[in-house]
């Protein structure tokens, strides 16, 4: 990280009456996030996003345009990257749709992944932990990217959803939960809670969101359609309206570990 960058914690004070009051390791991780110093979202193919008043900020990560870097993938990106960095590696545990599990601690210890096909129509459905001949791969970055992209191709909204978060009360926000949509079968959406202020005086809450989406495309600092800022007072009772996409109160989530 740069110090010399922009982050959400340099960029954006609490609004009057508010402050930042949650000050564990993965809250200060995400606002302590280098943002680019344009303004600019890339596609994993090169061309730029066209922003109609949607994002604020972009975040500054080099698989930020990878082509499997979609909006699960960018949840899964900065928790794992929060757990990496402190060394938590029992936490670095992600699923395939069907199940199975994509630990990093195996990755390390020689496991290998081997695709499973669908019978009827041959197409890959799944992967396999193949612990054949396990050879030990060392902790570095680029092996913690190497496992990082076959855990973004094979988990998805509907894994993160189903097998690695619990349900969180609105009321009960914190940085780094997420909401998520999630089908079995299609296509649904996930965005991160980056940011939290808190108003101690009457407990009120507001909450700064990022995602990434389709195409693959870097994570960028969402604008509240509703007042035009980064902002987003929460509220137990109405949907939560982004520029993209809308959630319910209910479909906040939290990693288990």
């Amino acid at each position: 990280m740069s110090f010399g960058q922009l982050t959400i914690e340099k960029k954006y004070n609490p609004p009057e009456g508010f402050e930042r009051i949650y000050n564990d390791g993965y809250s200060k991780f995400l606002r302590q996030f280098p943002l680019k110093k344009n303004n600019i979202v890339k596609y994993h193919y090169g061309e730029e996003k066209p922003n109609y008043d949607s994002w604020d900020a972009v975040f500054d990560y080099d698989l930020g345009t990878h082509k499997y870097h979609e909006c699960a993938d960018s949840v899964i990106y900065l928790y794992s990257k929060y757990n990496w960095v402190a060394k938590n590696y029992k936490n670095l545990e992600f699923h395939t749709k069907l199940g199975t599990s994509l630990k990093y601690n195996d990755y390390l210890n020689g496991v290998k992944y081997k695709g499973v096909k669908n019978k009827e129509n041959d197409e890959w459905i799944d992967l396999k932990n193949d612990w054949t001949n396990p050879k030990l791969r060392m902790d570095n970055l680029n092996n913690f990217k190497a496992w990082l992209k076959i855990v973004w191709g094979w988990a998805n909204t509907y894994s993160i959803d189903e097998y690695n978060s619990i349900e969180i009360n609105i009321l009960d926000m914190r940085p780094g939960d997420f909401f998520v949509r999630s089908y079995p079968d299609s296509v649904g959406h996930a965005i991160n809670v980056v940011d939290v202020v808190v108003n101690q005086t009457n407990n009120k809450k507001m909450y700064m969101l990022s995602q990434s989406y389709m195409p693959a495309q870097e994570t960028h600092i969402l604008i509240n359609p509703q007042n035009g800022s980064v902002w987003y007072p929460l509220d137990e009772f109405n949907d939560i309206v982004t520029p993209e996409w809308s959630f319910t109160v209910n479909e906040l989530k939290r990693f288990k570990s």
